[in-house]
């Protein structure tokens, strides 16, 4: 079966395809500004992820500001090294020993960043992480990169920063995304695994 995942591979191709496995998580922005209307058009593209009984529970919050966005940045640091100082998880420690560097920036000092929310009536919170995707996939096809910054999760817990940002009780923060123009194109991802299937039954 790996054998014919990996003839499929070679044989179909289509934009939406290419699209999908040419996206890479994006780290280096240029100086570039995301025009609104790109970032209107990024946001509608998240708004057709799938959703469960149509409740659409997705709200964003979008923040150009780039002294705001930094503020933020270290506002999501404080959270994580608060939360996990005291780990014993040997991954986690990793994070809290590269967070603790001042020099180290979450949100990579991209142009643009957009916090996705899940309403209070949500039914599945997995539709907002959907909606994210289409959002990093919509962007990938305006030659636009993106991240998805878990370990700015904290901001979702700070009551100050929820206040600030107009976000009201009973949201939860779901996937904040940094998004701007890459300094290198052409990123090419790691390999895939292609033993991924536990069982094929027909």
């Amino acid at each position: 079966m790996t054998d014919n995942i990996k003839n499929i591979e070679e044989n179909i191709s289509n934009a939406v395809l290419d699209n999908i496995y040419q996206r890479r998580s994006v780290r280096n922005f240029s100086d570039k500004g995301i025009s609104d209307e790109i970032v209107k058009e990024i946001i509608r593209a998240g708004t057709y992820a799938p959703t469960a009984v149509n409740k659409q529970p997705w709200r964003f919050v979008v923040i150009k500001n780039k002294q705001l966005i930094e503020e933020y940045d270290d506002r999501a640091k404080k959270a994580f090294l608060a939360a996990y100082k005291d780990t014993e998880n040997p991954d986690l420690a990793k994070f809290v020993q590269f967070l603790s560097k001042p020099s180290t920036r979450i949100f990579y000092s991209a142009p643009v960043l957009i916090l996705v929310f899940a309403s209070p009536d949500v039914i599945n919170e997995h539709d907002c992480a959907l909606a994210a995707e289409n959002m990093m996939l919509a962007a990938q096809s305006l030659g636009i990169g993106s991240c998805w910054i878990g370990l700015a999760e904290g901001l979702g817990y700070d009551i100050e920063f929820l206040k600030e940002v107009g976000v009201p009780e009973g949201h939860k923060l779901i996937a904040p995304l940094i998004f701007g123009y890459p300094t290198k194109q052409n990123l090419k991802a790691p390999a895939r695994n292609a033993d991924v299937i536990l069982k094929w039954i027909n």
